[in-house]
């Protein structure tokens, strides 16, 4: 499993650009199976992680601040325990970021 945590801005790489990094992604879950999770502050998550190749239902939008980052180690940390367990991870996996985004005043991005 793969975590992608980001607030979205530019880091200057110069070695890799985002097709190159979809391409590395896509031959990674192909190949080996991995999970690829984005999670994304101040950014449309969703569209970001779809440019890598990652699907909606593996990213979520969170609230760049310290009970935001809190909740995103404890959702993760269990996302990781259960795929270690040898389930499948679940389809709710990012609920409660969901849920936190919106009642704390995360903005829909289009």
């Amino acid at each position: 499993m793969f975590i992608i945590t980001t607030d979205g801005m530019e880091n200057a790489s110069r070695r890799y650009y985002s097709e190159k990094v979809k391409q590395m992604i896509e031959r990674q879950k192909e190949k080996y199976g991995w999970e690829f999770l984005f999670l994304g502050a101040n950014i449309d998550a969703v569209e970001t992680a779809s440019q890598f190749g990652i699907g909606a239902d593996r990213a979520v939008n969170y609230q760049c601040d310290s009970e935001g980052t809190a909740l995103n180690y404890e959702v993760v940390s269990e996302a990781i325990s259960s795929v270690r367990c040898s389930a499948s991870l679940s389809a709710d996996w990012k609920k409660c970021i969901d849920e936190d985004y919106k009642k704390r005043g995360g903005r829909e991005h289009k």
